[in-house]
């Protein structure tokens, strides 16, 4: 996700969605941390906005987990 920061912060300002599944182990936590991280860079805002931004994502319905055991 890392060295396709860059596409996805333009797919996520353009107005994408992101549906995201896999192992609930480590998973959930590790992407969603760096999504924080490319949208706090991206948009030049701190990873506690980021945070909040990506959860207004989800409470809009563009950003899901679908995590198991």
């Amino acid at each position: 996700m890392k060295e396709e920061r860059k596409r996805i912060w333009s797919l996520l300002s353009a107005g994408a969605a992101i549906y995201i599944a896999g192992s609930s182990i480590k998973m959930p936590a590790d992407v969603t941390s760096t999504l924080e991280e490319i949208v706090s860079e991206a948009s030049g805002i701190s990873k506690e906005s980021a945070a909040r931004w990506l959860r207004q994502l989800e409470k809009a319905g563009r950003f899901y987990i679908e995590a198991w055991s």
